[in-house]
């Protein structure tokens, strides 16, 4: 599924697009290629 996470980061908001599997590892996948970002919205693209 693909999922969009907007993150929060240093004045910003970035918008993500990832590839999951389930809804919650969203977050964990936005996470880990930017470290330092707050998860601020997350919106389902395509299931």
């Amino acid at each position: 599924m693909k999922v969009e996470v907007s993150c929060f980061f240093e004045g910003m908001v970035i918008k993500e697009i990832v590839n999951v599997d389930k809804f919650e590892d969203a977050d964990k996948v936005a996470k880990s290629r930017n470290p330092f970002c707050r998860v601020v919205n997350r919106k389902v693209l395509m299931k």
